[in-house]
């Protein structure tokens, strides 16, 4: 009959144990806690990777529609912008194969629900600076740094979103995010909503479930509490 700690070992896997046994000094029940606290922050980001995400793709499609039409997605304008790697992520190909799959009803909010986060970050890359956010970007995002320019705002977006899609894919993947910087990651976040709309709205979703608990972020009492 297996031991209960072999059978949390079994049932997580020793690989996927391995590395919290680690940070603690092979210490199984710091360990286990380690690995609790892990899942629990994990699922404490959840909200904020979603509300970002949706936010993000938005106030895109706000520029996006701007320039080439509220069916931006079947412009063939739009679409030779695109790079076209032979390697990676290939938002070309991303967009062709998500709009095709809508292009009977031509229902722009069903691809842009269905087009991947990268996709959204690629849009933030130097080659959109002219055709798209030299005249959109203080619309889209009318929080940004005045004293900045635009292409130095829009830099700062994108390593911002690439600090969240690091972290969403790992949490995502469901891998160990315990010795990251949680508190810059969650400030990347901030910082992404903030650029976008106002600290009333931000104030709004830290008051509100499942984003509040006790007069303070649900996050926030995590990260103050790590094994």
């Amino acid at each position: 009959m297996l031991t209960l700690t072999d059978e949390i070992q079994e049932a997580l896997s020793t690989e996927r144990f391995a590395p919290y046994l680690s940070q603690c000094g092979n210490n199984f029940d710091a360990a286990c806690e380690l690995y609790i606290w892990n899942m629990a922050v994990s699922g404490a980001f959840f909200p904020w990777l979603n509300m970002v995400e949706i936010v993000l793709r938005n106030r895109i499609h706000f520029a996006l529609s701007a320039v080439h039409g509220s069916r931006w997605v079947w412009q063939h304008g739009f679409i030779n912008t695109l790079p076209k790697p032979k390697q990676g992520f290939n938002p070309r190909d991303e967009l062709a194969a998500v709009g095709k799959k809508y292009g009977k009803t031509q229902q722009t909010g069903k691809v842009i629900a269905d087009l991947n986060f990268a996709f959204w970050q690629q849009m933030l890359k130097k080659n959109q600076l002219h055709t798209l956010w030299n005249k959109h970007l203080s619309a889209a995002f009318p929080n940004l740094d005045l004293a900045k320019t635009t292409d130095a705002n829009r830099q700062t977006l994108y390593d911002h979103i690439e600090q969240i899609r690091k972290l969403r894919n790992r949490i995502a993947h469901h891998e160990p995010i315990h010795e990251r910087d949680l508190s810059g990651d969650l400030d990347s976040i901030l910082y992404v909503l903030g650029a976008a709309h106002s600290q009333d709205f931000i104030g709004w979703l830290k008051r509100s479930l499942p984003f509040h608990f006790a007069e303070t972020s649900y996050i926030e009492i995590l990260l103050q509490n790590k094994p």
